[in-house]
């Protein structure tokens, strides 16, 4: 895993627990549960808690896995969120790093007083169904480097999963659906491409 995906999923670990919990710092989360959301494995969760807990931004709770909140870890969330452009203490600007899963949250990147266009409905699994269609046609005659497509790879895969799900959650499809946009946007080599990316363009 590169560092750019340990980076991603320490901040998507933490922005679930602040979302979730309304900043709450007493409620208390089961690691493995937040992990599965997130689609993370155990040993990912577990890399991802330990890094957390050292910071100090969650703590340990119970022995079963329980964590919560710290005040620290509110602090970097909201700090992140109102100012996406500058890192914080832990993280990256977020313009930087781009999110390709993310947890049911309101998080923005680069905005000002902006919402999450993307809602999962009939229509726009329709719309869905025919990106993920396209993109599994061009996909292997992409001139991407081997990094960029185990990425784009692992977006579908995201996509995919949310689908299946009884509760899609927007905002990953939403979040996903960004960084196959901007693979896109960073390679050339196939008709389909311009067409795909206007395609995401009317949907997030």
């Amino acid at each position: 895993m590169s560092l750019e995906q340990k980076k991603k999923n320490r901040f998507l670990f933490l922005n679930y627990l602040y979302t979730e919990s309304n900043g709450n710092t007493n409620l208390i989360f089961i690691m493995w549960e937040v992990g599965k959301e997130l689609n993370l494995d155990r040993s990912e969760t577990g890399q991802v808690v330990d890094f957390l807990i050292g910071e100090n931004l969650v703590k340990s709770q119970t022995l079963g896995g329980g964590i919560s909140l710290t005040h620290w870890g509110v602090k970097e969330v909201e700090e992140a969120i109102e100012n996406p452009t500058k890192p914080t203490e832990h993280f990256l600007p977020f313009n930087i790093i781009n999110i390709g899963t993310m947890n049911n949250s309101s998080l923005q990147q680069g905005t000002t007083n902006s919402n999450t266009s993307f809602v999962y409905n009939e229509q726009t699994s329709v719309d869905l169904n025919e990106i993920i269609n396209s993109l599994n046609q061009i996909k292997d005659s992409l001139q991407l480097s081997n990094d960029l497509q185990n990425e784009l790879i692992s977006e579908l895969q995201t996509i995919e999963i949310q689908r299946k799900s009884a509760k899609p959650k927007n905002i990953i499809i939403n979040e996903s659906l960004k960084t196959i946009r901007t693979i896109l946007e960073s390679v050339g080599g196939n008709a389909l491409t311009p067409l795909i990316i206007d395609q995401i363009s009317k949907i997030i």
